[in-house]
């Protein structure tokens, strides 16, 4: 082990990115679904504040909260694989599926919802526009 500092750093953020890619995927689908709804037309700057936070929370806290929840399910610091370097030692257990593993899988999941119900406003809005232009014969 020629740089255990350089492995310790490595792997936390390992587990932090796994997190974050899921989470930045539940901010972008959720935004974009919001858009498709169309609910509001204009958004108040303390809406905006209130997204920019919540975005900020799940792209950015969850994942640090994770970092940091990792360390209490370790069993030890962690393993180096033969051609793929150092990973997340997890003691699998009950706490460390809650605290770790089950995140990026449920994260994912709530994405593909959000993009499920952006993609059918998306339709809809389309079914409706079709309409319009059949109507008014255009």
């Amino acid at each position: 082990d020629i740089a255990p500092i350089w492995c310790d750093i490595t792997t936390k953020l390992r587990v932090g990115a796994d997190v974050g890619v899921a989470a930045a995927s539940v901010c972008l689908m959720r935004q974009l679904e919001s858009i498709a709804a169309a609910r509001q037309i204009h958004f108040s700057p303390s809406d905006r504040r209130r997204q920019r936070l919540i975005d900020l929370a799940l792209g950015l806290g969850l994942p640090t909260l994770i970092m940091i929840l990792h360390v209490v399910v370790q069993g030890h610091r962690y393993d180096i694989l033969q051609r793929v370097g150092c990973i997340a030692a997890v003691y699998w257990s009950y706490p460390a599926v809650f605290f770790v593993t089950i995140w990026p899988p449920f994260l994912l999941t709530l994405a593909a919802a959000y993009g499920a119900l952006a993609l059918r406003l998306v339709l809809a809005r389309r079914y409706q526009f079709a309409k319009l232009l059949q109507s008014s014969k255009s």
